[in-house]
């Protein structure tokens, strides 16, 4: 038991780092907008495509997570 729940601890750190990663990149990306409007047109699809790929990677790790704490449950 103690072992799963210090494989868990290490998934949610490495989870915490990518998710954390791909939303600031999403919070710049959409902040620079205003910025980059003026010099690059395709400045919003870029930050939305940005906030785009965070939002998927938050929803496939939280499944992913959830799939986990349900099967431990199980066990």
């Amino acid at each position: 038991m103690r072992e799963m729940m210090l494989g868990l601890i290490a998934v949610a750190v490495f989870v915490g780092i990518v998710v954390g990663r791909n939303t600031e990149r999403a919070r710049r990306g959409y902040k620079d907008w205003d910025t980059a409007k003026v010099a690059l047109k395709k400045g919003r699809s870029i930050a939305l495509a940005e906030l785009r790929k965070a939002v998927i990677t938050v929803l496939v790790i939280g499944g992913l997570l959830l799939a986990i704490f349900i099967g431990a449950m199980k066990i």
